[in-house]
């Protein structure tokens, strides 16, 4: 029991209210105003004879109609005071319905300007910089050919002169031609992971959803990274025997790029063992512990979960934390001399987001990594 309608039912004397640390106002079902603490009065500022000839609209926004809602959800609401609006005043409201003689409802003010105003500023500056982020992105985006154009003829050019297009080199001429190769090589991938990133940060990364054969591009991805794997000497194997269907709805070029990271990682990082593939459809509640909606009208096999399995060393557990996240591990990958990687991550996360799915990683050291991800491959109304 609210203790307001606690005190209100003992038929305590309304005055033991001047002792509560909040604001109380009483009025009556039809929004009368019946009663205030001194409280009150001290917080709106407001004389007696005044607040009992006005109406709950003329304290706040929502009047009556609010304050009845709260009475019936338990909720609480913020709302500014319409009362000296020359100062700034947040309340936070809370009612609950009581009954004497007649209903009544209960409500409490509780002055949280303060709580608000720095809100206000935190929600301020998020939104400044995720308009200066959003601005960034962009900028990298449509200058991505004036930052990869003279890295492809460094690169390029470089190549031709190993192969002999200007002439014979000398070894100590080809040594350093290859460094020259190799760098620009790593130079231009880390380029174009950082303006692919920027471009889903941004929202100008180009996607379409439609109907597409699932096999065929798992078959094209198998053939793809066998090579690779049997160089290595691992053996790669892809389960599709739980698939329930073999045309999907979503985006074929984006779920391949973000199945060419996850088995180029898994690949590279890989030195013994296997690389597994699974793909099977999640049940309801597997959906609903993964943070996922369902409805009750929900075609079956209207989600995929694909899970990509390495017995690499694994991903150490302080590294787990925001592990998707470049900005939060940068300084741990430039340790390890792989900020292409650390971008290549964030790619996939925001790639499987581009999808409306969601993805995640468990890992046991020494014993390798397991990445899965879920995405809807039905059309839900996207």
């Amino acid at each position: 029991m609210n203790i307001f309608s606690w005190f209100f039912k003992k038929k305590i004397d309304k005055t033991a209210f001047s002792c509560y640390p909040d604001a109380v106002l009483v009025i009556s079902q039809s929004g009368e105003i019946l009663y205030a603490n001194d409280k009150l009065f001290d917080v709106l500022k407001i004389s007696g004879e005044k607040l009992f000839n006005m109406e709950l609209l003329d304290l706040f926004d929502g009047g009556f109609n609010l304050i009845s809602n709260l009475a019936k959800s338990n909720d609480s609401a913020i709302v500014r005071s319409k009362v000296n609006l020359d100062e700034e005043l947040f309340l936070e409201l809370c009612a609950n319905e009581y009954e004497d003689d007649e209903e009544k409802i209960i409500i409490s003010m509780r002055d949280v300007t303060r709580n608000q105003k720095m809100l206000n500023k935190l929600m301020f500056e998020h939104e400044y910089l995720n308009k200066l982020t959003k601005n960034k992105n962009t900028f990298l985006s449509k200058i991505s050919n004036e930052l990869t154009s003279p890295i492809h003829s460094i690169n390029g050019f470089s190549q031709a002169i190993l192969e002999g297009l200007g002439g014979d080199v000398n070894d100590k001429q080809e040594k350093y031609l290859k460094i020259i190769n190799k760098n620009s090589t790593q130079l231009l991938d880390l380029i174009n992971s950082i303006i692919e990133y920027s471009k889903l940060e941004s929202g100008l990364y180009e996607y379409e959803f439609k109907n597409f054969d699932f096999v065929n591009l798992m078959t094209t991805l198998f053939t793809q990274y066998k090579v690779k794997a049997d160089d290595k000497k691992l053996i790669l194997n892809f389960n599709l025997n739980s698939l329930g269907r073999r045309t999907i709805y979503s985006d074929e070029n984006v779920l391949k790029k973000a199945l060419e990271i996850l088995l180029e990682n898994a690949v590279d990082s890989t030195e013994n063992g296997s690389i597994q593939v699974v793909v099977s459809h999640p049940d309801n509640e597997y959906l609903e512990l993964t943070g996922f909606k369902v409805s009750e009208t929900l075609p079956e096999k209207s989600y995929l979960l694909v899970s990509v399995t390495d017995t690499s060393t694994g991903i150490p557990e302080g590294d787990l934390n925001n592990y998707f996240d470049p900005y939060v591990n940068i300084d741990k990958f430039i340790a390890k001399k792989s900020v292409t990687k650390a971008m290549e991550i964030g790619i996939v996360y925001n790639l499987i987001r581009l999808l409306k799915g969601k993805i995640w990683v468990e890992s046991e050291s020494m014993k390798g990594n397991n990445f899965s991800f879920i995405i809807p491959v039905e059309r839900l109304g996207l």
